[in-house]
Order: C-alpha cells, then sequence, then structure tokens
C-alpha cells in the first residue's frame, strides 16, 4: 500500500486524486461493518509527496455515499488542513492546494462533525511529505495503522453490525485492529521480509 519513493531532486506540481467511498467490508469472520473510506480501503490511502511540492487535492464524496465528508491533512499549513475548503457533499467534489513546506509522516483524517464518529468509522490515513535530502534506501516499507471500533453487537457477534456512539463516548471499543480489521496483517497477509532486509515501517 505504499508508493515508490520519490527520486526526482526538485519539486513540482502533483495532482492528488481521492475519493470518499462508504462501503461494507470484512471486520472479522462472519462480521461485517459499513466502513466510510478514503479510497475504498482503511486506512486510507498512502499519499507520498516531495517537501516543496505545489499539490492540487481533488476530493470526491461518491454519489452512492450518504453523508457530506472532508479532509484534514495535518501536512498543511493552514486553517484545518484543509478542512474547510474540502467539504463536500455526496456525488461533488471540492479541489484545494498546498504547498508542502514541512517534511515529515503526517495523519490525516475526515473533520466533518462529529469528527471522532467519522475517525472512529475509518477515515484516517497517513500522508508523507518526503525531504528534499530523501530517506536513506531500503528494502521494503509498510503501512500499518491502528483502529478502534465501536458495534451495536459484542465482539464477534455475526452479521453487519452498525456504529455505536454510546460506546465510543465511552471509548469503549469492541474491535482494536491494525489495517482495518481482525487478522489484516496475519497468516498469509502477514509482513514478510526476508534476513538481513532493511524495513521502513510507516506506522500511527
Amino acid at each position: 500500500m505504499v508508493p515508490k519513493p520519490i527520486t526526482r531532486n526538485h519539486a513540482t506540481k502533483v495532482i492528488i486524486n481521492l475519493e470518499v467511498i462508504e462501503k461494507e467490508m470484512r471486520m472479522d469472520d462472519g462480521v461485517s461493518y459499513m466502513f466510510w473510506t478514503f479510497g475504498g480501503s482503511v486506512p486510507g490511502k498512502f499519499l507520498r509527496v516531495r517537501e516543496g511540492d505545489f499539490v492540487e487535492f481533488h476530493l470526491k464524496n461518491h454519489p452512492a455515499n450518504k453523508l457530506p465528508h472532508n479532509i484534514d491533512l495535518h501536512a498543511v499549513t493552514g486553517p484545518g488542513g484543509g478542512a474547510a475548503a474540502s467539504f463536500t457533499a455526496p456525488g461533488h467534489e471540492s479541489v484545494f492546494s498546498f504547498t508542502a513546506m514541512n517534511p515529515g509522516l503526517y495523519v490525516y483524517h475526515c473533520a466533518t462533525d462529529p469528527v471522532g464518529m467519522h475517525i472512529a468509522n475509518g477515515m484516517y490515513g497517513l500522508i508523507l511529505v518526503q525531504p528534499k535530502a530523501g530517506m536513506p534506501e531500503v528494502d521494503k516499507e509498510f503501512y500499518v495503522m491502528q483502529g478502534d471500533f465501536y458495534t451495536k453487537g459484542a465482539n464477534g457477534d455475526p452479521g453487519l453490525q452498525p456504529f455505536s456512539m454510546e460506546k465510543a463516548l465511552k471509548e469503549d471499543p469492541d474491535y482494536v485492529v491494525f489495517n482495518g480489521s481482525v487478522g489484516a496483517l496475519t497468516g498469509d497477509k502477514a509482513l514478510k521480509a526476508r534476513t538481513g532486509d532493511r524495513v521502513r515501517l510507516f506506522t500511527a
């Protein structure tokens, strides 16, 4: 899920297209959940730009979605990380731009009220502003984010589980998972590297 490292030695204009998709997906064996996603996955699409890049950001809200959404990129220097400029109703698209001024790894998330509810439904991801000097070469890069999910049924209750605001307010999650579902990084899906490999983990 990690884009290849940027090898150019100059800043440029980068166009990012990201679509919000509300979709039912697996939470656990026999358990599904209506996730709110950036790009159809939890965590959302990994974004990678270079320090100094001018970023033109297009946020689309799929017409089949039920709610408005936006995006707050902590890599953005400006009010709300672009949240006010990107508030988007279903079936519409918002465009805003920023210069990636500060290198580092940053969280992004939906900042539509209630913010905690949007994040708790899967609306989060990472954006890397790669430094001008580049980064040390590695053999593999991995993207891992923890998420807490609050369901009306107990952990393991079968079927489509609705979101529980009551549990969310109490910060009492039924699922604490990595990369959106139980077992997403185990078994055949485990992160794999060979002895001697240099590995970089992007985590939050």
